[in-house]
């Protein structure tokens, strides 16, 4: 007789072990499909940060590379927001030349900016029309201009449910004077120290 009750008991007990696996992996396999579901969104009433270029400035030009750095505001109209995986690429007159990425995580503060400058070195001999004779022989009173697009990417996290990914492109004009100076500056800075 009590062999017969130790049964009852663990079959009991066994029946209701299965029932919690099953509801728990049927759960599991809810939250995933809802996390999937909503990869990419952003809570009701959020809205997405938007970027404003402050400035692109060249720093140094040593043929064929340039360093520039992009002034970047990023405004918040939500709560404070978690920012990662911001990667940014240059484009110069439609070829891409420089990218770059700014591995630490940054914090939007709510309903704020914040600042970013976003580094990169350009490779200038992959620009059509920008190469070492043309950027020599450039009157500098022409008025030419570069065209460029600064690409910009990054995750927006709100809390530990929604993550969305954010892309601008930030577009402008370059004069070319700017790039001839720089560039003559550095090699006058040669010739003196050699």
């Amino acid at each position: 007789m009590r062999l017969e009750v130790r049964r009852r008991r663990f079959l009991a007990w066994a029946a209701s072990a299965l029932g919690g696996a099953a509801f728990a992996l049927w759960a599991g396999a809810d939250a995933v499909w809802a996390g999937d579901q909503d990869e990419g969104k952003l809570p009701k009433g959020f809205r997405e940060p938007t970027l404003t270029l402050n400035e692109l400035r060249i720093e140094r030009v040593d043929y064929p590379d340039a360093d520039f750095r992009a002034a970047v505001t990023i405004e918040n109209p939500n709560r404070e927001l978690k920012l990662t995986d911001l990667s940014y690429r240059l484009t110069l007159n439609d070829v891409e030349c420089g990218r770059g990425r700014r591995p630490e995580k940054l914090t939007l503060p709510k309903k704020g900016a914040l600042d970013v400058t976003f580094p990169v070195t350009g490779d200038l001999s992959t620009v059509p029309r920008l190469g070492l004779s043309a950027l020599l022989g450039a009157s500098l009173d022409e008025g030419v201009r570069l065209r460029y697009v600064i690409d910009v990417e990054f995750d927006v996290s709100v809390l530990w449910l929604f993550k969305r990914r954010i892309r601008a492109k930030l577009k402008g004009d370059l004069p070319l004077r700017e790039l001839v100076v720089k560039m003559a500056s550095a090699r006058r800075g040669r010739r003196s120290a050699g």
